[in-house]
């Protein structure tokens, strides 16, 4: 039976009892995001949508690891909470009870990113669609265009990670792919090394995918090489707009607490901050999860302002621009490369007049790669070395085939 891993630990994927935590983390992540994106619908709310991501997320994850562990409880839950982006709007929105409804309607460009976590061990996944597009019906123009550059270059890029290779080149690779569907990645958007507790590459350790090849964000972030049993959140953007983001009017939601203390005065931000370490610990949080949603308001300034709360702020670009987005969970295994988690995308619903023309990128493409969160039967069809893939390997490749 898997353990709890101590606070402080921090075990990679030589540990079976890790990739099981990823592996279940990841399967209650595609589930969830599989429910969420069939609910939206024109007439939903966006509010409505990410209330039931985080409500599914805490029920899947409160029917597991229920027994304690050398007298442990096992935590469990939200890694990140259910954001609902449209259109312009890059990342991070996940409005609170009373702010204003937004209604979703076909031909929104829709942005999921929602995150899971078991014993610490996080499974980030995000998609992109066009609500209403359909192989019959598909979008068309800037919509599809940004969400065929976001697909393809996530793909490319996945099948890049693998021991020895190195960052830069994925910074490369997706500018160039991206640049093929007349699009340009979001500038400061970074993929990240995950290690137990840490979502977003903090740790001064952590390896980091620059989006953007800006010398001013190299100097910041050395090359680094992919090595095995590491684990990644690989997170690629593309917009059609300037690649640069701004802020909005939207308040910021979305929390999590850092390293840092400091002895607050105010006592709506000492009852915020007790509350964020008893129910979501290190694990980015939305002031809607909060006991009291206007006192948690009230404290959350304090809170940041002397460090210790990280704002996930709401990033937008340029207004009649549209922005995707596809995240997903990469481990790097001894015998191969693995998504934990992936979203269930059909490029057929999408028609552009720009396509991938890199012979170097559509030969990766070509490339099969393993799901960690599949059992899959032994398929007497299936052959080896360069032959026919089995049917379930064949959807990977639909970015390269509808080209």
């Amino acid at each position: 039976m898997a353990g709890v891993a101590d606070e402080d630990e921090v075990l990679g994927l030589e540990d079976a009892d890790v990739v099981t935590k990823y592996k279940l983390a990841g399967e209650i992540a595609n589930k969830v995001l599989r429910t969420v994106v069939a609910a939206c619908k024109e007439g939903a709310t966006v509010l409505s949508v990410c209330k039931l991501g985080d409500d599914e997320i805490v029920k899947a994850t409160a029917a597991v690891f229920n027994k304690k562990v050398e007298g442990q409880v096992v935590s469990k839950g939200v890694a990140f909470p259910t954001c609902v982006s449209l259109n312009h709007c890059v990342c991070h929105f996940s409005p609170l009870t009373e702010d204003p409804d937004i209604l979703l309607k076909n031909g929104d460009l829709v942005k999921i990113d929602l995150g899971v976590h078991v014993d610490g061990y996080i499974a980030p996944v995000a998609t992109s669609f066009v609500i209403g597009a359909t192989p019959e019906n598909p979008a068309t123009g800037k919509h599809a265009d940004a969400v065929l550059a976001a697909y393809t270059a996530a793909e490319v890029a996945l099948r890049m990670i693998k021991p020895g290779g190195k960052t830069s080149d994925i910074t490369k690779a997706m500018n160039e792919v991206t640049k093929e569907f007349g699009c340009v990645v979001v500038e400061g958007m970074y993929s990240h090394q995950l290690q137990r507790n840490m979502i977003d590459g903090d740790k001064d350790n952590a390896k980091i995918i620059l989006a953007a090849n800006k010398e001013e964000t190299k100097k910041d972030h050395k090359e680094s090489e992919f090595a095995v049993n590491e684990v990644y959140a690989l997170d690629v953007f593309a917009t059609t707009g300037e690649g640069k983001t701004k802020g909005g009017e939207q308040r910021t939601t979305v929390y999590k607490k850092t390293e840092n203390m400091y002895q607050l005065k105010l006592k709506a931000s000492r009852t915020l901050i007790s509350e964020v370490l008893k129910k979501f610990t290190t694990m980015p949080f939305s002031l809607r999860a909060c006991e009291d949603e206007k006192k948690a308001k009230l404290g959350v300034t304090e809170c940041v302002s002397h460090g210790v709360l990280k704002p996930f702020d709401i990033h937008w670009e340029t207004e009649g621009s549209s922005v995707a987005q596809f995240k997903m969970l990469v481990l790097v295994m001894p015998n191969g490369t693995t998504r934990a988690t992936w979203a269930d995308f059909d490029p057929t619903c999408y028609k552009s007049e720009h396509s991938l023309q890199n012979e170097e990128y559509k030969k990766l493409l070509s490339v099969a790669v393993g799901s960690k969160n599949k059992k899959r039967k032994p398929n007497k069809n299936k052959k080896k070395e360069g032959g026919e893939k089995a049917p379930e390997d064949k959807a990977e490749d639909k970015a390269a085939e509808s080209k």
